[in-house]
């Protein structure tokens, strides 16, 4: 038995050391920054368009034309959310190279696990090969592989449908096209995706949020006064976090997840109701989630609400480096022609979204962030003052002030923010 037990622990030993030597190295095969990358990603909205058409009109074909500028911004997007991973994507008349690089944590010393794709032009997702480390494997194993890993993760076939929605790739120096079949299948599988987790906790989540739906629903909101575009948010986030207080009083209740329950709702009611299609089926309850007649505003702004709304979703759907992002990489798009502009007013109410959800999240604060929130309907409880953050500025405008974003001109804005949001009172 000791001699089983050697034989065990050796070849782990063995494995373990293999996989540093092979797949482990001490320099990134991707030195490119995120913030010059997206540099360019004003040009990103009419692929955008494209994906937004494939999901609205899901019963027809789609080709997507990707040109370098806009994958060079979508790979720096990854970058700018995640910023552990670094990507580079190029492409020629006979091919496509996706390049990655992961730096691992600290405590791993700060190696990098690197990753080289290449993808030749064709009928369906045709990989050459894939690289890792010092390692090649054929393309097709290495496929393989990840589709039975993401099919067995989400314990459905969405790899596999997913991959099979590529009807042909062709690439020129000037762009790549994807011609995608209908995305109805696509959609369909993606509704029986799962990513681990009780789920028991997953229906008591969602019977939660629909008892917050139907709270927001039939709350009491005093109208509009004077110059007032439209009620304030403050008065929903009131009455959810004087529920979500009582609530979390009640025995086996928890106050982070009351908070999770309430925010996901307000997403679903003052946002938009498709946010609740990323949480589950509310079928149970609602036939039509309801919706806000009227979107209520911060700083007696519309957009500033839906701002906060959204990053506190996507926060909690996500990471906090994520919603930041998709914040930042909006207001870069809106750089364009015709575009509303850069806004550090946009990004400060980005900002504030993502750090009310991490606040209600955290156990150390959850209950107090009730108790506050609870008491009066107040704004400047949860939002910070955008007095004196510039916005409008179209791309050149924005280049000459602040270069890019992670020149110290720009970081000083942002840091600013993050000073008002700590500030706070829901912050102390």
């Amino acid at each position: 038995m000791r001699l089983f037990f050697k034989i065990i622990l050796g070849s782990l030993l063995i494995l373990t050391v293999s996989t540093w030597l092979f797949f482990v190295q001490s320099e990134p095969i991707v030195k490119a920054q995120g913030s010059q990358q997206v540099e360019n990603a004003d040009q990103v909205l009419s692929l955008f368009r494209d994906l937004r058409f494939s999901l609205k009109y899901r019963y027809q074909a789609k080709t997507l034309n990707v040109s370098h500028k806009q994958a060079e911004s979508l790979v720096g997007f990854v970058q700018r959310a995640v910023p552990s991973i670094k990507a580079e994507f190029d492409f020629d008349d006979t091919k496509a190279v996706a390049r990655f690089s992961y730096q691992l944590p600290n405590w791993l010393f700060g190696k990098h696990i690197n990753l080289t794709a290449i993808i030749l032009p064709g009928e369906g997702l045709n990989l050459e090969t894939v690289r890792i480390g010092s390692l090649t494997f054929p393309g097709h194993w290495a496929l393989g592989l990840a589709e039975y890993a993401a099919n067995t993760y989400t314990n459905s076939e969405i790899a596999t449908v997913a991959i099979a929605q590529i009807e042909t790739i062709k690439m020129n120096s000037r762009n790549i096209q994807i011609a995608l079949f209908p995305m109805d299948s696509f959609l369909n599988e993606a509704k029986k995706v799962e990513t681990g987790g009780d789920k028991k906790q997953a229906a008591s989540r969602n019977i939660r949020i629909a008892h917050y739906i139907r709270l927001l629903d039939g709350m009491y909101i005093p109208p509009a006064k004077g110059k007032q575009a439209s009620p304030s948010l403050s008065y929903y986030i009131q009455g959810l976090m004087e529920e979500a207080k009582i609530r979390s009083t009640e025995e086996g209740a928890s106050a982070t997840q009351e908070n999770e329950a309430a925010i996901l709702a307000l997403a679903a009611f003052a946002g938009h109701r498709q946010f609740a299609n990323f949480v589950g089926d509310f079928s149970f309850s609602f036939d039509v989630i309801p919706q806000v007649s009227k979107r209520p505003s911060l700083f007696n702004r519309e957009d500033l609400s839906l701002h906060f709304i959204f990053s506190a979703a996507i926060k909690l759907l996500s990471e906090q480096g994520i919603s930041i992002a998709v914040g930042e990489f909006k207001e870069l798009m809106d750089r364009r022609r015709g575009g509303s502009g850069y806004s550090f007013v946009d990004l400060a109410a980005d900002m504030a979204g993502a750090h009310f959800a991490a606040m209600a999240m955290d156990p150390n604060y959850a209950q107090r962030l009730q108790v506050v929130l609870a008491n009066q309907a107040d704004e400047s409880l949860f939002f910070p003052s955008v007095e004196g953050l510039e916005e409008g500025m179209n791309k050149n405008q924005f280049k000459v002030k602040y270069g890019e974003v992670d020149s110290a001109r720009y970081k000083e804005v942002v840091n600013d923010i993050e000073a008002r949001l700590n500030a706070l009172p829901i912050s102390r």
